[in-house]
């Protein structure tokens, strides 16, 4: 079977390398990942399955490779830009806000991709309000679903059990 074509490649990690005081941590790593593809790292503590997922988010920047999205060469983007385009992960530890509902949880994650100023957001009126609307729509329709977590929607999540609160902060990246 032939390499696929780059167009059907939603991530691509490319002979990535990256070493800390001498201990090579990455050697040339290389992965493609298509959309709608799980896909699974492996491989006993030290391996670099941390690593590779920090170079990946740009939270450390890989000494040699590429690291591409959607075919758009993201290696040197910081890590709030690779947010912006979608790359987002979770940590072992759950960071929620307890007290506020899986719903508002959720659109808090979506803060990056609204572009109405303060003052409108604040109001919430014009541009911000249609802006929440649209939003809204696609956590419902997107997000919530894929996640099946519908049924918890306006549940607070500091009274949800751990499997359901990773739910909500997978959904929330």
């Amino acid at each position: 079977m032939g390499q696929p074509a780059l167009d059907e490649i939603h991530l691509k990690v490319d002979a990535v390398r990256i070493s800390f005081g001498g201990v090579q941590a990455l050697a040339g790593v290389s992965l493609d990942v298509r959309r709608g593809e799980i896909f699974s790292l492996i491989g006993p503590n030290g391996a670099g399955k941390t690593v590779l997922l920090n170079c990946i988010n740009g939270l450390y920047p890989p000494k040699a490779g590429r690291i591409l999205f959607e075919g758009r060469d993201m290696t040197s983007l910081r890590p709030h830009q690779r947010a912006v385009l979608g790359i987002a992960r979770t940590f072992q530890k759950i960071e929620l806000f307890s007290g506020m509902t899986v719903l508002d949880n959720i659109r808090l994650g979506r803060h990056l991709h609204m572009r109405a100023g303060i003052l409108s957001g604040a109001c919430y009126v014009g541009k911000a309000a249609r802006e929440e609307l649209v939003h809204r729509d696609f956590i419902e329709r997107e997000i919530i679903d894929l996640l099946e977590i519908a049924h918890i929607r306006d549940k607070i999540v500091g009274m949800l059990p751990y499997g359901l609160q990773k739910r909500v902060e997978l959904a929330r990246a």
